[in-house]
């Protein structure tokens, strides 16, 4: 953050001293009383000095600056705050990633580095804090507080304990623990997760939330415990349920879940709640690239029917508040000059972007290049057994004859359910697939030496092939999917060798890769230049058929592995009940 001289911002104010800036004939969005009304804003250093409303088609009092700037009716906006973003499932780098939400009205995003943390463990989130520091967004820190997520139930690259959480909070941007997902173990205080949320508690910091369709006694258990925010509810009575219950809600869209129209029903039943802010979660770079970031979230709450400047006070002023950032998150005297001009409200179209008063966006496009003083990590975190075809099948318990297997569901709205399917067994295998089904597989890639665990996933869409990803929250195993052991194979090959990423198989051609080398979860590359690789897989994707809720192609198997989402999910150890976090047995009853 820029020094400042505070008497100089007061004589500016004053009109004793020139502004360093005014912007001339903005519409000013007031988050505080959700109003949209004309003034001149002056900026002196890096604060807002004061704000002079039209009356009569004038400033109240007259604003002088050494540089002016006329809006000409654009909307002036406070920039905008995420409050939960994985940095990594945009695929770039911190620094690539602030190039691109900076054109998007974001200038403070905080940031959970729980997938790399997972791969890389401490050294990880320490690569994300260092890579993050010194750019113009305002990065806040959140520690991984769930490496693995479950522990026990599947094998992640590192393992953090309240020891591991205390120390890490110690990082300067450190300001809470990150969304603490496993919710079953808060809500019953086993030992790791109760030390991990006090440490929180102990260091004055806050714990940030995850708890997906609970309700009654157990929400409050998990409030009671010391936490207190949400980002995945899933209905509008949920929604309603914690708002009441005073849990801030995170109104999300993102790449793999969109909830604005969920979050306005519940909206027009509450109106009046406060405790409402917004984020992204994980925003996959063509999307961001073509539909903004934060701006985004926003649009959708509009186009909802939550008014505008309400929408943006979520946006802004209450995630500032939620992070103790006492002069953000508002134009108005003394707070920090961190805003946007915005051609359009309802398409939450931004034209300039400016942080601490200087501008860095000018028509849509950065002023200056960024960088990261931390170079990118470069080894290969993609280590796995030699694997062969029949690694990806499934014996049968008996050798001829029907056996009926236990199996992961996809429902239209991502969550999953358990179901069995009746399939023949030939010779000791599961030798062909209904239409709806799939193989699916999980391969510890941090050194395990385990081969993969294989059952079968319904309802995924792939009509050919193999797809295969190292994106697969939250262990980030290697997952591959496919019709036939041949093509996944290849796939997984394909990644081995790359260092990770993303990868489409058909008849043993490789149909479409994206290599993110990074803890095979990133590239060091723009997000403009990498977006249109992406681009290219969905559409491949499409064609083969994925489908998978509502997510983009390219983040479809990303949650097959997440062990805190209800209702079954599949691990590198095996099929998982997420209510009782215990395993599933693969085959259900022979014949």
């Amino acid at each position: 953050m820029m020094k400042y001289s505070r008497n100089q911002i007061v004589a500016a104010a004053r009109g004793d001293i020139k502004m360093d800036l005014v912007i001339r004939n903005a519409q000013l969005v007031n988050v505080f009383t959700a109003e949209v009304y004309p003034a001149d804003i002056g900026i002196k250093e890096n604060r807002f000095s004061a704000i002079a409303a039209y009356e009569n088609g004038k400033p109240s009092f007259p604003i002088e600056g050494e540089k002016e700037i006329d809006a000409k009716g654009k909307y002036a906006i406070p920039g905008l705050i995420d409050c939960h973003v994985h940095i990594e499932s945009t695929m770039v780098t911190p620094d690539m990633f602030a190039r691109e939400v900076l054109r998007h009205g974001t200038t403070t995003a905080v940031i959970d580095p729980h997938e790399i943390g997972n791969v890389l463990g401490k050294e990880g989130v320490e690569y994300m804090a260092a890579a993050s520091r010194n750019l113009p967004v305002q990065f806040l820190l959140t520690i991984p507080s769930c490496v693995p997520a479950v522990p026990g139930v599947e094998t992640a690259g590192a393992a953090f304990g309240p020891v591991d959480i205390n120390e890490l909070l110690d990082l300067p941007e450190a300001v809470g623990v990150a969304e603490v997902m496993d919710y079953v173990g808060v809500i019953n205080q086993d030992d790791r997760m109760a030390g991990i949320v006090e440490a929180g508690l102990q260091k004055n910091k806050l714990n940030e939330g995850h708890l997906p369709r609970v309700s009654g006694k157990d929400l409050h258990a998990y409030l009671a415990a010391g936490v207190n925010t949400d980002h995945e509810s899933r209905k509008s009575d949920e929604i309603i349920e914690k708002l009441r219950a005073g849990m801030l809600i995170y109104i999300r869209e993102s790449s793999v879940s969109q909830f604005a129209d969920i979050a306005a029903e519940a909206w027009k039943v509450l109106p009046y709640a406060s405790n409402i802010a917004m984020c992204t979660d994980d925003v996959e770079p063509s999307d961001m690239l073509k539909n903004g970031q934060m701006s985004r979230v926003v649009r959708r709450c509009i186009e909802e029917g939550i008014p505008a400047p309400l929408a943006i006070r979520y946006a802004s002023l209450n995630g500032a508040v939620r992070f103790g950032l006492r002069d953000q998150g508002a134009i108005a005297s003394g707070y920090i000059a961190s805003f946007s001009l915005v051609n359009s409200l309802d398409e939450m179209d931004i034209n300039d972007v400016f942080v601490e008063g200087k501008q860095l966006v000018e028509e849509k496009h950065l002023t200056e290049t960024l960088s990261s003083e931390v170079p990118p990590l470069t080894k290969n975190t993609v280590s796995i057994p030699v694997l062969t075809e029949e690694d990806f099948q499934i014996t049968s318990p008996v050798q001829n004859g029907k056996v009926r297997i236990n199996t992961m569901e996809m429902l239209p709205i991502g969550t999953t359910q358990k179901r069995t399917v009746e399939l023949e067994a030939v010779n000791g295998v599961i030798s062909s697939l209904p239409e709806d089904c799939l193989y699916v597989s999980v391969t510890g890639r941090h050194g395990q030496g385990r081969k993969p665990f294989v059952g079968i996933l319904k309802n995924a869409g792939l009509k050919e092939g193999a797809y295969a990803t190292t994106i697969a929250h939250d262990s980030h195993n290697l997952v591959v999917v496919g019709k036939n052991t041949k093509d996944m194979l290849l796939a997984a090959k394909q990644l081995e060798a790359s260092g990770g990423g993303l990868c489409l198989v058909s008849n043993q051609e490789v149909k479409a890769q994206v290599n993110l080398p990074i803890a095979g979860l990133m590239a060091a590359e723009p997000v403009e230049e990498l977006a249109p690789k992406i681009d290219s897989f969905n559409q491949t994707a499409d064609s083969m058929g994925v489908k998978v809720g509502r997510r983009s192609p390219s983040m479809a198997l990303s949650s097959l592995t997440l062990t805190v989402i209800p209702e079954v999910r599949i691990t590198d150890l095996g099929l998982l009940d997420v209510a009782t976090q215990k395993m599933i047995p693969l085959f259900e009853s022979v014949e």
